[in-house]
């Protein structure tokens, strides 16, 4: 059997407020998951731009890790 892996589709980027929203963390999580480097963000256009969170680099850690598991269902 060839493992599948689905990794969900979406916006390339991000506000906090959304993707706490969106995957149910608080806004301070999600803040503190930024700071941790466990979250991208998308570099600034401009000085003082808002932040975004890089969806397509989240979603290629969730594929990485995704590969990498060793736990298989049976």
């Amino acid at each position: 059997m060839t493992p599948q892996i689905a990794i969900p589709s979406g916006p390339d980027v991000m506000s906090y407020e959304e993707f706490a929203v969106q995957y149910g963390y608080s806004l301070r999580t999600v803040k503190a998951m930024v700071s941790d480097g466990d979250l991208l963000l998308v570099p600034r256009k401009k000085q003082g731009g808002a932040a975004r969170i890089n969806m397509v680099a989240f979603r290629a850690r969730l594929l990485q890790q995704g590969i990498n598991c060793k736990y298989v269902a049976a």
